[in-house]
Parts: C-alpha cells; sequence; structure tokens
C-alpha cells in the first residue's frame, strides 16, 4: 500500500495517500473505499520483489 501511494506521489497524485491516511485513521472498521483500491486484497505481482526495512 506505501510503494504504491509513494509512486503516485512522485507523480505530484496524492490520492492515494490521502486513502491511506483515511484508512489508517480508523484501521479496525469496514472501509469499502479501500476494499475497492486492493487493501485486502493478496500484493500485487510487481510488488512481490520489494525489499523494505525499518532501519533508516
Amino acid at each position: 500500500m506505501a510503494e504504491s501511494a509513494i509512486r503516485k506521489a512522485e507523480k505530484n497524485d496524492f490520492s492515494e495517500v490521502a486513502l491511506l491516511q483515511k484508512t489508517l485513521m480508523e484501521p479496525f472498521m469496514e472501509q469499502e473505499e479501500a476494499e475497492r483500491a486492493g487493501y485486502a486484497s493478496k500484493p500485487p505481482s510487481w510488488a512481490q520483489q520489494l525489499r523494505v526495512s525499518c532501519s533508516s
């Protein structure tokens, strides 16, 4: 989810950032918009090679 939001934001499209923020504000509520965006789905195939780290 974050990677998709980052990629769009780099193109000055912050719609995914806004949806992600809205979703994370109420993480335990059912959210149709987030589900339509695929947040409850398995990761997309392009994301299988991503490696992330919390250390920065």
